[in-house]
This record gives structure tokens, sequence and C-alpha cells, in this order.
């Protein structure tokens, strides 16, 4: 089961956005504390950590098979109140999807300006704009 886990020392926006994140994808949120990479790695070879990217934008770093698969920079975070049923995980840039799909349960959408969105707990949306990081 793929797991979701943050930098060590998280603002609790980004603790709040992983914790949400792993419950809309059905993965377990592990505590970071002070494990390192290896240790994360060891209860998973596939995991997420949500960051702070260079100490001032947040990411998603997708891990794979011991390294970094896919570095997503977040351009734009938003929450909504959720009316009516949880939806899942919906992206709409067939790029993501296709990264995604294999560690994660997630809908392919042509709707919406928001490429990632997604139900956390407590009735909130979660409205992410997310690019691929290309080195």
């Amino acid at each position: 089961m793929t797991i979701v886990t943050t930098s060590r020392k998280p603002v609790p926006e980004l603790r709040s956005l992983a914790k949400d994140f792993a419950f809309a994808a059905g993965c377990r949120y592990v505590i970071r504390g002070k494990m390192g990479l290896a240790d994360i790695n060891s209860l998973d070879s596939a995991h997420f950590i949500f960051s702070l990217h260079k100490g001032r934008t947040l990411s998603l770093e997708l891990f794979s098979g011991g390294g970094l698969d896919t570095l997503f920079i977040i351009t734009g975070f938003r929450t909504a109140v959720r009316e009516g049923p949880r939806m899942g995980i919906q992206v709409n840039d067939l790029s993501i999807y296709e990264r995604l799909k294999p560690y994660i349960p997630v809908k392919l959408s042509e709707a919406g300006e928001d490429s990632c969105v997604f139900d956390g707990t407590r009735s909130r949306r979660y409205l992410l704009s997310l690019k691929i990081h290309e080195a």
C-alpha cells in the first residue's frame, strides 16, 4: 500500500493537506518525525511526500523503486466546502493522470480549471494546480 507523509517539520496546512490526500487516495498517512528517506522507503517503496520545494513552493514528490519518480509543483492551492458525496481524486491533465494511476485510484476528468481535485475529511474539497517539474 502506498504511503503519504510530509517533510520533517511541516507547517500545519501542509500536514492537513497530506492527511486528506492520504484519506482520498485510500493510502496510509505516516507521521515523518525523524525518519529519513531510507526509513520511509523501507515501509513502502512507493510513497508521496508533501513538502516545501526550495523553501517556498509547495510540492508533491512521488518516490518509487527507491528514488524520486516525479516532482509535482503545486502552483495553486485552495479549499472549498464539499457539497454532496465524496468524489475521490480527479485530475484533468493526462500526463499527471498517467504518473499517478499506478500508485493511487485516480480519475481523469475534463472539467474544472484546477488540475487535481479531491475530497478530504470534514467536508473539505481541495483544488490544486499541479505541474510536473522537468529537471
